[in-house]
């Protein structure tokens, strides 16, 4: 259209640009992404690694008596210098003991994110229901100590 004024021709540009940033506007930066993914594994970085001692799930090195590995809860043990957790994976829950006993927080990591949380009472003991499903880890908040599990996968 010739007959146009000059501001319209002004206008669709605007409107244009509007277009583009609103198309974009949803794309996240990859160098965000990388900065945010690399704050959420230094929010970890004050805690103490435990070892894992025990797993009822790993093949006995020596002769097994009469009792079956699948009769039961699987069994952890991780040990850290000023804590030890101690597990059983149900079917249904992660039931856990701190030791020595004492209240705190217990924050399940995800593969893919945080998890649910549980409160160990004044004698330790703690209850993780729903069981989380496939990969996860433990995060332990005491008034002495922060301790982070290892991975623990679930078929």
């Amino acid at each position: 259209m010739p007959d146009q004024p000059e501001w319209y021709a002004e206008d669709e540009r605007l409107l244009a640009e509007l277009g583009t940033a609103v198309r974009t506007g949803d794309e996240v930066p990859a160098s965000f992404t990388r900065v945010g993914k690399g704050a959420i594994v230094w929010r970890t970085v004050d805690a103490e690694l435990a070892a894992l001692q025990f797993d009822s799930a790993a093949p006995a090195a020596g002769p097994t008596g009469l009792r079956s590995a699948e009769s039961g809860p699987r069994e952890l043990s991780f040990t850290a210098p000023r804590l030890a957790i101690e597990l059983e994976i149900h079917p249904d829950a992660v039931r856990g003991q701190l030791v020595p006993p004492g209240p705190g927080l217990v924050l399940v990591r995800l593969a893919e994110g945080p998890g649910p949380t549980a409160e160990a009472d004044e004698v330790g003991w703690f209850l993780v229901a729903p069981r989380p499903e496939g990969r996860f880890r433990l995060q332990v908040r005491t008034p002495d100590a922060s301790i982070l599990t290892d991975w623990i996968d679930q078929p």
